[in-house]
């Protein structure tokens, strides 16, 4: 008979080839994502190192404080990542803008 014939290191259906192509997917697809996150908080450091914020200028415009609500968390989202990495410089630059967030934007 046929299935007499398949032993135990035969991959008759190709699961085995389909689990390890799943798990380099999935470690791709993640470290795809962690190189969008990195450049995307280092674009947008750069543009705050450049530029600066201007926070009361951003009051005046928005019409809500949603806006400030968004940079604020951006910001702390930046700081942690930065702090994970140990890039402390980067932290201090981030950290000068939320006293001022802080006070104009309530969670």
């Amino acid at each position: 008979m046929f299935f007499d014939d398949i032993n135990d290191e035969d991959d008759f259906f190709g699961y085995e080839d389909d689990f390890q192509t799943d798990e380099t997917a999935e470690e791709l697809s993640q470290e795809i994502y962690e190189r969008m996150i990195d450049r995307y908080v280092r674009t947008n450091y750069d543009a705050i190192e450049r530029k600066g914020i201007d926070i009361q200028g951003l009051r005046i415009v928005s019409m809500d404080n949603g806006v400030l609500a968004q940079l604020k968390s951006t910001i702390q989202f930046m700081i942690q990542y930065f702090v994970e990495r140990e890039e402390y410089e980067k932290c201090a630059l981030l950290n000068k803008y939320l006293p001022e967030l802080e006070d104009i934007v309530t969670d």
